[in-house]
């Protein structure tokens, strides 16, 4: 199937959800980030992970473990806000 140019294209990613362990882009979704996120994470040792073959597998819990363990986000913090960049409409 040929895609028109500029053309987005969203695979489809099934997770079950009595799933325990889930390869990266499962992992994205579950966790709302990216996946090239995920990839970082593990890289950075902060996700631990698996390995069968060259698939990258993600535990559930430590999935769940690695999003309850990021910084909350301060409501009133001037700094964050003056670094963030206009949403262009």
């Amino acid at each position: 199937m040929a895609h028109k140019k500029n053309e987005v294209v969203v695979p489809s990613v099934e997770i079950n959800p009595s799933q325990i362990a889930f390869t990266v882009p499962q992992a994205a979704v579950l966790t709302g980030l990216t996946p090239w996120r995920i990839r970082m994470a593990v890289w950075a040792g902060k996700l631990p992970a698996k390995q069968s073959g060259k698939t990258i597998i993600i535990l559930r819990a430590d999935a769940e473990a690695f999003l309850k363990n990021l910084p909350e986000v301060s409501v009133n913090d001037a700094a964050w806000l003056a670094k963030r960049q206009p949403v262009a409409r």
